[in-house]
């Protein structure tokens, strides 16, 4: 009876474990390389209030290749034409496991040469999501979307 018992969990457990999403742990580079899309994220501000990207209208791209990373964000104008540069930066990374900790040599944000910014990582098929924390504190949070060839727009468009 016992062993039938034990049969019946483990069968249970794998049927179990097998209906859970796969998340993957970016084990090397080549997991992270491509074009990436803003889809939400939030920061920790000054008076330790979060801040939600979507309520400042936040929109960018994230470009990862041969150990370099670039991104350029832009908010809308506040004179309602188009929009402007929020924040840009590129530079190398570092990835170990599921930290990944960029170090940008250009950036818009006054940023000292040699510091970088330590994230936890996960990536779900084609969702890399992002966290910072800085002395155990979550300091930002962002969720990207790998953007395919397939997803471009023309130039018919």
């Amino acid at each position: 009876m016992n062993f039938r018992f034990g049969i019946t969990l483990a069968t249970r457990l794998f049927g179990a474990l097998l209906l859970l999403p796969i998340t993957v742990l970016a084990a090397d580079t080549a997991e992270l390389q491509g074009s990436w899309e803003l889809v939400s994220g939030r920061y920790l501000d000054g008076n330790g209030q979060w801040v939600e990207y979507q309520s400042l209208g936040l929109e960018a791209i994230k470009v990862v290749a041969d150990g370099h990373f670039s991104f350029t964000t832009v908010a809308p104008d506040k004179k309602g034409k188009g929009t402007k540069l929020w924040a840009a930066g590129s530079g190398h990374f570092e990835l170990d496991g599921d930290h990944y900790v960029e170090y940008p040599t250009l950036n818009s944000f006054n940023v000292p040469k040699g510091q970088g910014f330590r994230f936890h990582i996960q990536l779900q098929g084609d969702e890399w999501r992002t966290q910072r924390i800085e002395n155990g504190v979550l300091k930002e949070e962002e969720v990207w979307r790998r953007i395919r060839a397939a997803n471009l727009p023309t130039a018919a468009q």
